[in-house]
């Protein structure tokens, strides 16, 4: 097959890059030298360095460097001696405290794979991505260890054994039983020695998968090298090459979940390069977010539109008792943010607020605003080392002139090679090097990127990608139902949220109520549509499938 239209992209690359670099701030350097040291190395470095420094920080808890190191170290080796090693993969199940961060360099220590999973998922979701990852071991806060021992004592689950840590706040009585362990007696009865496991920049360190796990999960391979590139320059952009905020001071308010690609790069990817703390928020609810600000004085904060918006909700902002001018640089992603509430927000703290656009599949980011300039509606440019081009949708090969809409293509040190063990998906997606992201986008005159649609179905709801075939599968395993088809819609503080639309057999009946609670049994929370609507039969497309297009449009005319 020809493929000339390769040295179309290269050139387009380089003219779309430089457009780019424009943009930048000027304290940013030209070029970035990245060290060949793998994450276990960054942690035991800034451990040396900032024995005393707070690392992991909650309420009135802060944990210095060189604890969390020694913890870390010890559960590596308790690790070891359950015949965990290199390669194998390790899941982690929690909300954002100290023990999950504690956990995942402990996996790093040994070559093992973190597999993060969303404890709020159900046992069907967890037990999928489990099975696709092949993972044995589940590390668990204790408030959710019920879920990773039914895994376990599932003869048809690849979890062997869980081990399980309790919060001083409360303990949470297990049942003694075969491959069930607690972490705290672990990590007691195990030496504090580094781990003697080289580990490459070419060895993964995470599974980042993309979505629910009814259907086929995909597991994006993030590697050593990936999560660093990614970190360094999240640093260097969000403090303007620490400028706004000092190397040394660097302190992120980890909001949003670790689980995710964008918790995790803001947070542990970034101060792994910065050597900074980490201010974890469990619940990120407005006022645990106010409490975590006032007390702990975070700079940098990884943010969603709902995050912003309800914390400038609250009663002691709006009334001016709370003082959150800390923050110094923010975040903002997963949907677009109000023009309105960004300069609210910088107004009230002198803050800068940066939107961006990124994937798993690209370790996080691809594009941000830089500090200093800009566009309403527009995800910003291109980071360092990162090649964007715009091309034809429906071939993908043609580069579309800036101005015109066509599917947006990457590549650079952040972009996975591969999902886990599917090479049909990988070569659909990659494509000679270059991902194709299946966003609609238009590159303006300047570099700047403006989101118009997306070629797939999937609907972002608070950051977090859930896919419509998900949800109608979900509902169609109801008895009473005929067929189900969910849309997307906007959303004013989710971004967007699922509506499903069902047709029910003859002669049976339905309400929303009922949908909402057999869907609960199987899903977890954030995919819950927000509204149902029961419809005697689904519009179809010419080749027969049910046409969500059709969908939502019939929905907003409905509902404006």
């Amino acid at each position: 097959m020809d493929k000339s239209y390769l040295k179309e992209f290269d050139l387009a690359a380089v003219q779309n890059y430089e457009l780019a670099r424009k943009q930048w701030d000027a304290e940013l350097p030209e070029k970035i030298e990245y060290a060949d040291k793998p994450l276990k190395w960054w942690f035991n470095h800034w451990t040396e360095k900032y024995p005393t420094k707070p690392y992991a920080i909650i309420g009135d808890l802060a944990l210095p460097y060189a604890y969390c190191n020694d913890v870390s170290r010890r559960l590596a080796n308790a690790l070891l001696g359950l015949g965990v090693k290199k390669g194998d993969r390790v899941s982690v199940m929690s909300p954002n405290v100290p023990q999950y961060l504690l956990a995942m360099h402990a996996i790093w220590k040994i070559g093992a794979i973190e597999i993060p999973a969303n404890p709020l998922y159900t046992v069907p979701e967890l037990t999928g991505q489990m099975n696709d990852s092949g993972a044995e071991t589940v590390i668990v806060m204790a408030a959710f260890a019920p879920k990773a021992i039914a895994m376990m004592q599932n003869p048809d689950c690849a979890v062997k054994r869980v081990i399980a840590f309790q919060l001083p706040s409360g303990a949470v009585e297990l049942p003694q039983m075969e491959g069930l362990y607690d972490m705290n007696t672990l990590v007691g009865t195990h030496p504090n020695t580094e781990p003697d496991v080289e580990v490459g920049m070419d060895d993964p360190v995470r599974f980042q998968y993309t979505g629910g796990t009814t259907g086929v999960p995909k597991g994006c391979v993030l590697t050593n090298k990936m999560v660093y590139t990614m970190g360094l320059r999240t640093a260097l952009w969000t403090t303007k090459n620490y400028t706004m905020v000092a190397e040394e001071d660097v302190r992120t308010l980890a909001a949003v979940p670790f689980n995710h690609v964008y918790g995790f790069n803001a947070n542990v990817g970034l101060n792994l390069c910065a050597g900074g703390s980490i201010v974890c928020v469990p619940q990120p609810k407005p006022d645990a977010l106010l409490a975590e600000i006032v007390k702990n004085k975070p700079n940098i904060w990884a943010s969603v539109p709902a995050m912003l918006i309800g914390l400038l909700s609250t009663p002691q902002v709006k009334a001016g008792e709370a003082d959150i001018t800390s923050l110094k640089g923010v975040f903002c992603g997963s949907a677009p943010c109000p023009v309105a509430v960004m300069e609210q927000f910088e107004a009230l703290t002198g803050a800068k607020i940066v939107e961006g656009y990124g994937m798993s599949e690209t370790s996080n980011i691809l594009t941000i605003n830089p500090v200093h300039v800009r566009k309403a509606g527009s995800v910003g440019v291109c980071i360092p080392d990162t090649d964007l081009v715009v091309v034809d949708a429906a071939t993908g090969t043609k580069v579309m002139p800036l101005g015109e809409t066509g599917e947006l293509i990457c590549r650079g040190p952040q972009v996975i090679k591969e999902y886990w063990q599917k090479p049909e998906d990988t070569a659909a997606t990659i494509r000679d090097g270059w991902l194709y992201t299946a966003d609609i986008v238009v590159m303006d005159e300047d570099g700047f990127i403006f989101i118009k649609d997306r070629k797939k179905d999937m609907i972002i709801v608070n950051g977090f990608n859930v896919f419509p075939r998900e949800l109608d599968e979900a509902m169609f395993a109801n008895p009473k139902v005929k067929e189900a088809c969910a849309i997307g819609v906007p959303h004013p503080t989710k971004g967007e949220a699922p509506v499903l639309y069902i047709v029910l057999k003859d002669g049976e009946t339905m309400d929303a109520a009922e949908a909402e609670k057999y869907l609960r049994t199987t899903l977890a929370p954030y995919k819950i549509p927000v509204a149902y609507e029961f419809i005697a039969e689904l519009p179809r497309t010419a080749a027969g499938k049910a046409d969500r297009k059709a969908l939502q449009a019939l929905y907003k005319e409905k509902n404006g």
